[in-house]
């Protein structure tokens, strides 16, 4: 009842789409020239020979994505990878980062029309969904095309599980749309038994991210950065959201002048916030996206720019990753951890529930839950030798060694008929 509901919505809302498209591009949270993609209007020709569409949700999900592709591309010479996401800054990154041979659309928003078009003009082979962005009127329409259909890195946190299990017949019918799933933990596949989905649909694979270890930016000054940044006794808060910057900068004032905190907000647009959080609190503020030197008698560094989180971690020995002291589920932790940095966090960490376990097993991170906590955690570990020991315990138990990413791209070539 709740399934057929909403997709009798989807055949009415394409107005109130509309609208809600056109605000958010009046914010800029939509793209300048190529929102019409939202409706399936496509700003690229369809290139010749078989094409893999995959769909995941922003940043984290389509960085994800990084190793996978070229492994795909290298199998065969005429096919492309389409990637679609649904936020800005994960289209920016897509951009820079795909390889030839993929490409980039925003995803259209899940009403009949958006998706119909959107599948005449790309007519793919196969499409790919990845965690857990699953829209219901787009599963639907690509299962009338008989396109195969495959869930990848599926990951199902306990507040959408709740969610699902208030609507499990609606859970289970778009779940078995797919004809394979890839579970990235134990948890996700016990959540995906519970509610009634097929042992034989299912394979638990581990996560794709374990396996990406995001390459220095190519940034100008990021050699004289790295220098600069060794001279000083540093630490990290990584993609931080509101109410998690004040605890951090509180956190801050409990250590000696000459420590410089790195703060970089999950979304960059927040810069000018955080940074004023910063200034009020007393101390001396640069702003990477401003251009400003950082200078020695700087206190924090607003690193409010994209693409660059993987220098930071490589420049501080110790991260608090965000999203962990508000309820907001947590960040990955395996890129901090594959690029040489401890990991601290909150205690919200349910969106990486599986691998946050495995790592508290082996003693390779920290939690805090306030101000003092924090500076507690962190302080000792701002020695890269004190915290040596927890680190490789941390890397030992989060590396996948490439394992994961040769089984994804095995499974879909199967599923593609490209293998056997």
């Amino acid at each position: 009842m709740i399934l057929r509901a909403y997709l009798g919505l989807t055949r009415i809302l394409q107005p109130v789409y509309r609208f809600a498209v056109m605000r958010r591009l009046k914010s800029g949270k939509e793209h300048a020239t190529r929102y019409p993609e939202r409706f399936g209007i496509a700003t690229q020709e369809r290139p010749e020979g078989k094409l893999i569409w995959m769909h995941a949700a922003s940043v984290g999900e389509t960085q994800s994505l990084l190793g996978l592709i070229p492994a795909l591309l290298a199998e065969r010479e005429d096919l492309t990878i389409l990637v679609t996401s649904g936020t800005v800054t994960s289209a920016e990154l897509m951009d820079r980062d795909l390889p030839p041979g993929a490409i980039h659309q925003f995803a259209p928003v899940d009403t009949v029309r958006s998706t119909r078009r959107f599948l005449d003009h790309w007519q793919p082979d196969m499409a790919i969904w990845v965690e857990s962005e699953i829209w219901p009127r787009m599963l639907v329409e690509t299962k009338k095309r008989n396109i195969p259909m495959m869930l990848l890195n599926a990951r199902v946190s306990g507040q959408t599980l709740n969610r699902w299990r208030m609507a499990r017949k609606a859970a289970v019918r778009l779940f078995e749309m797919f004809d394979q799933i890839l579970v990235q933990d134990q948890a996700t596949d016990d959540l995906l038994q519970s509610i009634g989905v097929k042992k034989d649909r299912r394979m638990l694979t581990g996560s794709l991210k374990s396996e990406l270890a995001p390459a220095l930016p190519a940034v100008s000054d990021s050699d004289e950065l790295l220098k600069i940044l060794k001279t000083r006794k540093l630490w990290l808060a990584a993609s931080t959201h509101p109410g998690e910057d004040q605890i951090v900068l509180d956190a801050h004032r409990l250590f000696a002048s000459d420590t410089l905190l790195i703060l970089v907000p999950r979304h960059p647009e927040r810069g000018s916030e955080v940074a004023k959080l910063a200034v009020d609190a007393g101390f001396n503020v640069a702003r990477r996206s401003l251009g400003d030197t950082l200078t020695d008698d700087a206190d924090v560094y607003v690193a409010d720019t994209l693409g660059e989180l993987g220098l930071w971690y490589r420049a501080a020995p110790i991260s608090f990753v965000g999203g962990s002291l508000t309820p907001i589920g947590g960040h990955n932790p395996f890129e901090p951890i594959l690029l040489g940095s401890n990991v601290v966090t909150g205690p919200h960490t349910g969106n990486f529930s599986d691998i946050f376990a495995q790592l508290d097993a082996v003693q390779g991170r920290l939690v805090a839950q306030s101000a003092n906590e924090l500076a507690e955690q962190v302080a000792p570990l701002m020695d890269r030798l004190v915290g040596q020991a927890m680190l490789d315990r941390a890397k030992r138990c989060v590396q996948g060694g490439g394992a994961v990413t040769s089984v994804a791209r095995d499974a879909i070539l199967v599923r593609l008929g490209l293998s056997e």
